[in-house]
């Protein structure tokens, strides 16, 4: 484990310019901003942003990790990671890792478990500790199913709720199906918190005597 702070490990970049939303067209790249960063964090579709091709605002890469300047000390802060490049406006700040050092998967989760709650530019003196690139993939890829599965819990409910509208005499399974999937998805939760604390707390490195 090697000990960093946020800037060492990541450009943090803030926008100075904002185009005119008539400059948006249907070419070039999303155009992000914070009116729009909270949407798109709760799975908004981002192809139906307007589209930019400026050179003179701000562009950063795919992934990329995007939140909004002044929601830091919000109860609930947005953070979106983008999958392709996008413009983004003054109102947010993009950190862009070094990934030969940190995944960009295993930030974005640090950051939802960080939440930030100090002025934007205090994002640069965040300390984190950083395993080795093998164990953040593992890391990465069992947070994102977690997520996924509970992204996605309302429409598998829905799935199995359904069952008794196509096959006949299922109507008691299905409710008890309904419960234990209601059961799983609530121990699900509970891992995935448990597993954020711990993982980006050093407890999970931690060895016992």
């Amino acid at each position: 484990m090697e000990r960093y702070r946020l800037d060492e490990i990541a450009l943090i970049v803030a926008s100075l310019t904002t185009p005119h939303i008539s400059n948006g067209s249907n070419k070039g790249q999303p155009f992000i901003t914070a009116e729009n960063l909270n949407w798109l964090a709760l799975d908004g579709d981002i192809h139906q942003l307007p589209k930019l091709n400026d050179t003179k605002c701000a562009k950063v890469p795919a992934k990329t990790i995007i939140l909004a300047k002044n929601d830091v000390g919000q109860a609930k802060k947005y953070i979106f990671q983008c999958q392709q490049e996008v413009y983004i406006a003054n109102d947010l700040v993009a950190i862009i890792p070094n990934e030969s050092i940190i995944l960009s998967d295993y930030l974005y989760f640090f950051l939802h478990w960080y939440q930030p709650t100090s002025d934007w530019t205090r994002l640069h003196h965040i300390m984190l500790d950083i395993p080795a690139m093998e164990v953040q993939t593992n890391i990465a890829q069992l947070l994102k199913t977690s997520q996924l599965l509970l992204k996605n819990k309302h429409a598998l409910l829905a799935v199995v709720e359904e069952l008794p509208q196509h096959i006949q005499n299922i109507a008691k399974q299905t409710e008890q199906h309904t419960r234990h999937l209601n059961y799983g998805f609530d121990q699900l939760q509970t891992f995935y918190q448990v597993a954020l604390h711990k993982i980006f707390t050093g407890e999970l490195y931690q060895i016992k005597p």
